[in-house]
């Protein structure tokens, strides 16, 4: 699984797969949802949020894992899914501040960071650095 996940889409296309989605994600928070079917699930807003934040640091940790050397990978996966959950929270605070239509939303952040975390567990196991042999010198 680790070699298909590893030679599965070349890293710039993961880089531009990762933006395009944090992007989207940007333009869908920020914009008006009214006109746009509503789907009759409580809480299914949630579930977007979750999915949508699974998704985007799924990508940006693919990414990584794939430009970075094999030693610095764990740490760099750190900060990217804290910079995940960060964009999340400043696209809360930007509905509040920069739209009329939106609402800042605790359980919004909640439904990000959650999908952050479960994309780094899920990322643990797909996406495994590989082992330095050590050479020996005699």
């Amino acid at each position: 699984m680790q070699k298909l996940i590893k030679n599965l889409l070349p890293a710039k296309l993961l880089l531009v797969l990762a933006l395009v989605n944090t992007l989207c994600i940007v333009y869908l928070s920020l914009t008006s949802t009214q006109g746009l079917p509503k789907v009759q699930i409580n809480q299914a807003d949630k579930i977007f949020h979750f999915s949508a934040y699974f998704v985007l640091s799924f990508l940006w940790i693919w990414y990584v894992f794939k430009a970075v050397k094999n030693t610095r990978f764990i740490s760099i996966k750190k900060i990217v899914s804290l910079l995940v959950i960060i964009f999340g929270i400043f696209i809360e605070v930007l509905q509040e501040s920069l739209t009329s239509y939106r609402t800042f939303d605790y359980w919004d952040i909640l439904a990000n960071s959650a999908g952050v975390m479960v994309a780094y567990w899920v990322s643990t196991y797909l996406m495994r650095p590989e082992k330095q042999e050590k050479k020996l010198n005699f």
